[in-house]
């Protein structure tokens, strides 16, 4: 039992919950796997995560005008998603040591 109480806890972090706002976003082609990615925004508060590949990230969630902004800053870069939920849309950017930008697709997929 308290293996699997563990196991749970480890996931916590990567499972959305009811009421979260979760974003599948996909890459306008084969070229730009990185933008892959599923944006997480927790029900009720000002933060998330965002999931690119295996990797598991905390960003900060700004609201716009129709937009809302995933924001992580790391060691030596920083990821920024801003997703138009109207749309279907996002605009992504790295910079850094891993600098780079682009647009895709975002579907809404709970929230």
């Amino acid at each position: 039992m308290r293996v699997l109480v563990s196991t749970i806890a480890l996931l916590l972090p990567t499972t959305a919950l009811a009421g979260d706002l979760v974003f599948n976003c996909g890459a306008p082609d084969a070229a730009h796997p990185e933008m892959v990615a599923q944006l997480t925004k927790y029900y009720g508060e000002k933060r998330g995560h965002i999931i690119v590949g295996d990797d598991v990230v905390p960003a900060e969630v700004y609201s716009g005008l129709g937009t809302l902004t995933f924001l992580y800053i790391g060691e030596g870069y920083a990821l920024h998603y801003s997703v138009h939920p109207q749309k279907g849309t996002y605009d992504y950017s790295r910079s850094g040591s891993m600098s780079g930008f682009g647009r895709g697709t975002c579907k809404q997929i709970s929230g």
